[in-house]
């Protein structure tokens, strides 16, 4: 399991047993798809060929949005879970892109291994490893430390020349150099990454994904008054937090965060077990909208207890005529 899924899956403490307005701000499953497709986030299945880029463009050009920004480049050979924002939702592009992220990649060897070896060579990268990005990268060349959460061998094929595996790892961490620092643990001359699919980012799964062509035809269903589902593939921008630590705030809070304010201790109504000082978490309100995203000053005992500062906002996402001011 990606840590993403374990702070999915947190439990809560309630600070203040707050209740909400209905008069003001409105439940993200509410929304219209015109709102989604104007604040959202579609989750494309990108294919073999194209940049990244490219299929952030034809996003845009499809959907006749303004702007649209993807999250987490692949390759042009790689497929997989490709996140795009569409217009404001573009905006949450930079946290989803600090998401942990899922990989399944057929590795190609020079010699041939046994199943036993390469599970027992699998078993010992499960933790930090240390990369240097390679030549193809925009990254600067120097060492780093990312970490593996998992490393599953699926499959060896029978002459022992190729291993499909499936490994869960933080941002950042290079598969195609993994391949080479596997094959090296192996004993064989190379290991070369052959074929490499994205199957998750975050909790987003591809499961969740969809082709282009599917998500244009359901725009042009929607486009032409036709009862389809493109709501169910254009996500709300809250979608693109569902990896981050949460806090919810009393809607008495709300307007001060959005006019620029940190959030203190005494604007809590329930938040999630498990944050620590540094995180960057999420804030929302009552009804679920994202407010703003923020670093944590205190872990989550602290914000129990603390009436000053306990998070300093990184970036407001909601306006702030939404709700109305308390001071």
């Amino acid at each position: 399991m990606l840590p993403s899924e374990q702070v999915q899956d947190a439990d809560w403490e309630v600070r203040d047993d707050a209740e909400t307005d209905w008069d003001f701000g409105q439940r993200p499953e509410h929304r219209s798809t015109q709102e989604l497709l104007e604040n959202g986030v579609v989750l494309v299945d990108k294919p073999n060929g194209p940049t990244s880029n490219q299929v952030s463009a034809w996003t845009k050009k499809s959907l006749d949005r303004e702007k649209t920004g993807h999250s987490g480049t692949l390759d042009p050979h790689v497929t997989g879970v490709l996140p795009v924002g569409l217009n404001r939702g573009t905006r949450i592009m930079g946290p989803l892109s600090q998401a942990d992220k899922e990989y399944v990649c057929i590795m190609a060897l020079d010699d041939p291994v046994s199943r036993f070896d390469v599970e027992e060579a699998a078993d010992e990268f499960v933790g930090a490893v240390t990369q240097t990005p390679p030549d193809m990268s925009a990254v600067k060349q120097q060492e780093r430390e990312r970490q593996i959460y998992y490393l599953d061998v699926l499959e060896v094929s029978e002459n022992g020349k190729q291993v499909l595996f499936r490994v869960g790892c933080e941002k950042g961490f290079y598969v195609r150099t993994f391949c080479e620092q596997f094959g090296d643990a192996l004993g064989t001359r190379d290991g070369v990454m052959e074929e490499l699919r994205r199957t998750q980012v975050g909790v987003f799964t591809e499961s969740e994904s969809h082709t282009l062509q599917d998500v244009v035809d359901e725009y042009e269903y929607w486009r032409n008054g036709d009862e389809h589902t493109l709501d169910d593939m254009a996500l709300p921008i809250e979608a693109g937090v569902r990896h981050l630590p949460k806090v919810v705030v009393k809607d008495s809070a709300v307007a001060a965060l959005t006019h620029g304010a940190n959030l203190g201790g005494g604007g809590i109504a329930k938040l999630q077990q498990g944050i620590e000082k540094g995180d960057l978490i999420a804030i929302l309100t009552l009804k679920g909208e994202l407010v703003a995203t923020g670093h944590a000053q205190t872990h989550t005992n602290g914000m129990l207890t603390h009436t000053d500062t306990v998070a300093e906002l990184d970036r407001v996402f909601m306006g702030n005529d939404v709700y109305p001011k308390r001071w």
